[in-house]
């Protein structure tokens, strides 16, 4: 018996299969970009999107949206305007205001909260700077915290993104940076003072043990995700002549802060126009910007669903009425 033709065939016959050329289908597939679009952790994250504020960034689903899930890690968001904020530990507009300036120049400018020494930094994000830094613990010598904070400013609001860690499991992970008041704090763990630092380089040499490392480097990950959003100008869109698609007789004009009425090409209304983030007509899942126009002694209240260079879309609150238009 021959075997060695018989081999060596198997081997081309394996050979081939290895070898078979792509279909250009799968070639194009492949030089498009998409093949790598999840080549990054990242890029299967999901989206957090803020149209006020104008900024967006990702994070893991081992992270919980504020507080959804006690066992994860704990993100939040504030969105504040800076003319209007009023809050304890520096989170108000006469610091904020300061730090506005500061970070403009790339200064870290005045602490805010209990912010840790060796954690105030600066950081690049998008066209930006932002302060970064860790809480540990805040006016209770027996409270202890874990979080990592950016603080930055865009479209004349103060953002502060926290991302939280669960306490006892970071507690359990590096035993040696805690110790024990039982005369004023129990049993419980509590930070060691003159350690805070030291755990804090600890981490951020990435030499931590899981969960606490996890936490530190998720936040820098979060951190890297962010972009700014590009706010239309809807004040600017809402200006010219609307024409309602349901019944090409009625017409919109904005003109300035008037907004006028017409129907068959006669004018039968006119008052100013304002806009807001905030309505108190809107119902709960109704979502602004609001149109508020004042005509004589009444008002009239809309959220604007869509606006574009072409296309405007309004609900009548609080009855719902769906009113579309075009140029």
């Amino acid at each position: 018996m021959n075997k060695i033709p018989l081999l060596l065939c198997a081997l081309f016959l394996l050979s081939g299969c290895a070898q078979q050329p792509i279909s250009d289908a799968e070639k194009e597939f492949n030089e498009s970009g998409q093949a790598k679009a999840i080549e990054r952790e990242e890029d299967l994250w999901q989206y957090y999107d803020d149209v006020n504020g104008g900024f967006s960034f990702q994070y893991p689903y081992s992270v919980s949206l504020n507080g959804e899930d006690e066992g994860q890690m704990q993100l939040s968001v504030l969105v504040e305007p800076i003319d209007s904020f009023e809050g304890a530990m520096g989170y108000n507009k006469e610091t904020s205001l300061k730090n506005l300036e500061a970070l403009k120049r790339g200064n870290y400018g005045e602490s805010v909260d209990f912010a840790l020494e060796e954690s105030k930094k600066v950081v690049r994000v998008e066209d930006a700077y932002a302060q970064q830094f860790m809480v540990l613990g805040r006016f209770d010598v027996c409270d202890i915290t874990f979080e990592r904070k950016l603080y930055f400013f865009h479209n004349s609001n103060l953002i502060v993104i926290t991302l939280s860690a669960p306490q006892e499991a970071v507690v359990q992970s590096a035993p040696e940076y805690f110790t024990r008041d039982p005369e004023n704090c129990g049993e419980s763990l509590i930070r060691e003072f003159e350690k805070q630092a030291d755990f804090y380089q600890m981490l951020a040499q990435g030499e931590g043990a899981e969960p606490a490392q996890e936490w530190f480097d998720t936040f820098d990950a979060i951190v890297n995700t962010i972009t700014f959003v590009d706010t239309p100008d809807i004040s600017a869109l809402l200006q010219g002549m609307w024409t309602s698609l349901d019944d090409a007789q009625y017409q919109m004009e904005f003109v300035g802060e008037t907004k006028k009425d017409f129907y068959d090409n006669e004018e039968n209304a006119s008052g100013t126009f304002a806009l807001t983030d905030e309505s108190p007509l809107a119902e709960e899942g109704t979502e602004g910007p609001y149109l508020i126009v004042d005509e004589d002694d009444e008002q009239f209240v809309y959220a604007i669903v869509d606006v574009s260079d072409t296309e405007l879309t309004l609900m009548y609150l609080p009855r719902g009425n769906i009113l579309r238009f075009g140029r």
